[in-house]
């Protein structure tokens, strides 16, 4: 039979090796990781925190006792941290030595969106211009309209770019 080893984020590892620890909440746990990892969301710690703790019961290391309102987290008998190991995570807010890093990209990630925001108010004023002189000059619609189109739909793909980067920039910003 062979041994599963349980990959958890380092610090939590770090925390959860304590021989004191016996019994532990979600935010207790939560805040320590903190106090760690000042540079970490709250929103994505308190999930990291669940998701850790969730893994740890489904493999019996941890039980959920309730106490009271309160739920609290206890070492079971089956705990054993030699099966526990530290995993890298992929995400910026674990890791403090990557924040800067990841600063670097999302500040990029801004310049990007803010020229692309410029670029689109050209490509709207481009458009509505050969709007206009499609209407003042209907004998040029034949050469104006395909670079009006041509204007709007450069538009359209314009906004869905800066779409994309927004949703990208929000969900790096958590």
């Amino acid at each position: 039979m062979t041994v599963s080893v349980i990959s958890i984020n380092e610090v939590i590892l770090n925390i959860l090796k304590d021989k004191k620890l016996q019994q532990i909440s979600a935010v207790e746990l939560k805040n320590l990781f903190l106090d760690a990892c000042p540079a970490s969301k709250n929103k994505q710690a308190a999930q990291l925190v669940h998701r850790t703790l969730n893994k740890l019961c489904r493999y019996q290391f941890f039980e959920k006792v309730a106490v009271g309102k309160k739920v609290m987290f206890s070492k079971t008998a089956q705990f054993d941290e030699s099966r526990l190991s530290d995993n890298e995570s992929k995400s910026k807010v674990f890791h403090p030595s990557k924040v800067k890093t990841s600063m670097t990209n999302l500040n990029k990630l801004k310049a990007t969106l803010n020229q692309y925001q410029i670029d689109l108010l050209g490509l709207i004023g481009e458009a509505e211009e050969f709007k206009r002189l499609i209407n003042e000059y209907p004998e040029a619609k034949m050469t104006l309209y395909p670079r009006y189109m041509h204007a709007k739909n450069q538009s359209s793909t314009m906004v869905g770019k800066i779409n994309a980067i927004e949703v990208f920039i929000n969900s790096f910003e958590g």
